[in-house]
């Protein structure tokens, strides 16, 4: 039986309280999952509230049954309106659609994700631009097969620039070539991207930084009941506490 896992990992800029990426995840009606992740513009509280509200915009829109094309447009339009073209930000829906037996990939991003499937590891550019400042932009959408052994690796821009104030730019595929293994849970692979993200930056992050992993691999549940998991980790240091 196929098993979809996503994993997810992110942490904030350097010497910042609030990141500016938000990530969620949310079923869709017509069965299957859906991730929004969306990287608002700067960093801080402000940012914070952007991504916020723009997550909450797409992840209503994908429980009322919208398409992630719709949903990505409607989110820009509400954006570029609101804020008057003024104000970008990225957005990437990833989804395990069921209907149409695919991985679903909508992207308002100029970086690129990272597909391993049959054909192997490869970096897949985007032709997309943020959400936000011009009026007809258009989501990029892609499909790939629900197949055992396929990865998606989506990702912020604190991602793929990290270790370029260094020198030392973060080299992902090199990264991810000792974890050749579609078994590989999809939380170590966006683990294993992000310390890689913060070693490049030498531990102290330039920009927020979110990973967003999914694999689907082959699990024998032999009769026993279907059992859905979702696990959560928040760090509380530095966030309880009067804001200064």
């Amino acid at each position: 039986m196929l098993t979809v896992e996503f994993g997810i990992a992110k942490t904030n800029k350097y010497a910042s309280r609030d990141s500016g990426d938000t990530a969620e995840i949310v079923e869709r009606p017509g069965g299957g999952l859906s991730v929004v992740l969306v990287d608002g513009q700067g960093s801080g509280a402000a940012a914070k509230l952007l991504s916020n509200a723009l997550s909450s915009k797409a992840v209503a829109l994908l429980k009322e049954g919208a398409r992630d094309g719709a949903v990505a447009r409607a989110t820009h339009d509400y954006l570029h309106h609101y804020r008057g073209g003024q104000v970008s930000a990225t957005l990437d829906i990833v989804s395990v659609d069921l209907v149409s037996q695919t991985i679903v990939t909508c992207r308002n991003n100029p970086g690129p994700m990272l597909v391993r499937d049959a054909a192997g590891l490869q970096f897949v550019a985007s032709q997309s631009g943020p959400i936000g400042p011009h009026r007809h932009t258009r989501p990029e959408v892609r499909q790939f097969p629900l197949a055992a052994g396929t990865q998606v690796i989506v990702f912020t821009d604190g991602i793929a620039n990290a270790g370029r104030r260094t020198g030392a730019l973060l080299d992902l595929c090199r990264c991810l070539a000792a974890l050749d293994d579609p078994a590989t849970a999809a939380s170590r692979l966006a683990d294993e991207v992000l310390a890689a993200a913060l070693a490049a930056d030498q531990g102290r992050a330039n920009d927020d930084m979110t990973v967003v992993a999914i694999t689907i691999h082959q699990a024998d549940h032999a009769g026993a009941p279907l059992v859905r998991r979702m696990t959560a980790t928040l760090p509380l240091d530095g966030l309880i506490g009067p804001r200064r």
